[in-house]
């Protein structure tokens, strides 16, 4: 009788930022989803969750100068196996910084589990597939969509077939050599797609202690990551996703999204929901009949939108509905106050129009964030004082909260190519650690041609503190919140976040 294949699934720690406001981590949904498409498959299978399972920055280690690693170490993923042998490990990264940890726990898979088939996906890999395999012992990267492509991989392992064809979203590496298999078609139908396999995680403990993308470990929300839509339309310039999800926005059904909303409400008392969409806010008639049917469902939760929502459909009318089906987050996505940077990013929005957006929002008791990315290389001193000056309107307008990164170079991203071109810039250790200055108020890599990384730092912590001043003088009640943050550590903003994180470097006991 021939064994059962087993399969592991993996989601490294991930690096981060000393100095970062951006740490709310969540659960990996991306490989949720991949152990969900092959449980159909007669094979055993577990998943270790190395952030998951100690998403507690206390528990941080140093990996450099700069940067922290959060989550099990290596060492403690191989220990978790235990007498698991697996046949097939299957790897995922979003963020390239996390390279620097995979690549070593690649290599710790293969001293351990020489014959075992290493296979790798998600963004990170999606973006730079050959040079991944050119630096490491990966045996197949999945670029795109992997469902589909995970269960050929998967049906030809147990047919003997593996590697002797190309299999199209794969990259196979076989003595050395590289087979590319050509891109396979977008899931274009997401009805009856599988759910998330969250059996495999433990999920009670990321819940137990309110962590989340949007939550940040306040008292009573228990947050879970949830996926309504995939592709974005849009053409952002710093954005990497199209490598990974393509530019075809598709929507589930929404009978579909409310139905395992309340399926994770009853089996894990999630109470609360983050859209991990690129971008669920295209279609105001998909929105509209969604909002519809979660006021018909009545079920008891909250949900927000953490991943930078675009303005177009959001008015006020549309923000009363989705207030009233249980939204109560919303990040939105300006990136920039400059209509020539905006221009230069591609963004395709008009300022005022997403100033009367986020009127409309308070208006309609939302909490608000707005992302601000500057550092771009056509950026002058006058641009980054026209966005300034937007964070300042943002502030008096009732914006709650804000996010201010330097541009971060992503592999794949339009950006990217064109500043790695114009620099020569190589993919060294160096290259992956300055990916993580994106949220930091101290370290940033300044791409612009106009002023230089010390400015940019000095710009980074002017909007940062100006929009918190004004802020709190034009709403004092928030100084109350501040407080409250403070003293039960729940950083319920970006600034309540950094101060506490600054405690912490203090040794203050947080």
């Amino acid at each position: 009788m021939q064994k059962k294949l087993k399969v592991v699934g993996i989601r490294s720690a991930t690096l981060i930022n000393k100095l970062t406001t951006m740490v709310s981590p969540s659960l990996p949904i991306g490989l949720a989803y991949i152990l969900g498409s092959i449980k159909k498959f007669d094979i055993d299978i577990k998943a270790i969750d190395a952030v998951g399972e100690s998403p507690f920055m206390a528990n941080a280690r140093k990996f450099s100068e700069k940067n922290l690693s959060l989550g099990l170490s290596n060492d403690e993923i191989i220990k978790r196996l235990g007498n698991f042998r697996p046949d097939i490990f299957l790897l995922t990264s979003m963020f390239s910084p996390d390279w620097l940890i995979l690549r070593d726990l690649i290599k710790k898979i293969k001293n351990n589990f020489p014959k075992s088939i290493i296979i790798a996906g998600g963004e990170h890999f999606s973006a730079m597939p050959e040079f991944c395999l050119e630096n490491s012992q990966i045996d197949c990267i999945v670029y795109g969509e992997g469902e589909e492509t995970i269960k050929e991989i998967i049906s030809k392992i147990l047919d003997g077939e593996y590697s002797k064809t190309p299999i199209e979203g794969a990259y196979i590496k076989k003595n050395n050599k590289i087979l590319k298999g050509p891109p396979r078609n977008r899931v274009r139908c997401l009805k009856g797609m599988a759910w998330p396999a969250w059996e495999f995680f433990n999920v009670n403990l990321m819940l137990d202690n309110g962590i989340g993308n949007t939550s940040n470990q306040i008292a009573g929300v228990r947050p879970m990551p949830l996926n309504a839509t995939r592709g974005c339309p849009y053409r952002c310039t710093f954005c990497s996703n199209p490598n990974m999800w393509g530019k075809l926005w598709r929507a589930r059904p929404v009978e579909d999204v409310t139905a395992e909303m309340k399926y994770l409400n009853n089996k894990y008392g999630a109470n609360h929901f983050d859209f991990t969409d690129l971008t669920l806010a295209v279609k105001k008639s998909w929105l509209t009949d969604f909002c519809n049917q979660m006021i018909k469902e009545k079920i008891p939760i909250t949900w927000g939108l953490p991943s930078g929502t675009r303005s177009e459909v959001l008015d006020y009318e549309m923000l009363l509905l989705l207030r009233k089906a249980g939204l109560n987050d919303i990040d939105y996505a300006p990136e920039s106050g400059s209509k020539k940077i905006l221009k230069v990013m591609k963004k395709q929005i008009s300022v005022p129009k997403l100033l009367n957006s986020l009127r409309s929002a308070v208006k309609a008791k939302m909490r608000i964030k707005v992302n601000i990315i500057i550092g771009y290389p056509e950026e002058t001193r006058f641009n980054f004082f026209e966005t300034w000056l937007f964070c300042v309107k943002c502030a008096l307008i009732g914006v709650e909260d804000l996010l201010v990164m330097g541009l971060s170079i992503y592999p794949g991203s339009e950006v990217h190519n064109q500043i790695r071109k114009e620099r020569n810039i190589i993919y060294q250790d160096s290259y992956f650690e300055t990916l993580t200055d994106q949220g930091s108020l101290n370290y940033a890599t300044s791409y612009s041609n106009h002023y230089t990384r010390l400015e940019l730092n000095i710009f980074k912590y002017l909007i940062f503190s100006t929009f918190y001043l004004v802020s709190i003088i034009s709403h004092p009640k928030r100084i109350i919140i501040l407080i409250k943050d403070l003293i039960f550590r729940t950083g319920s903003t970006r600034l309540s976040m950094g101060l506490i994180n600054l405690m912490r470097r203090s040794g203050v006991k947080v």
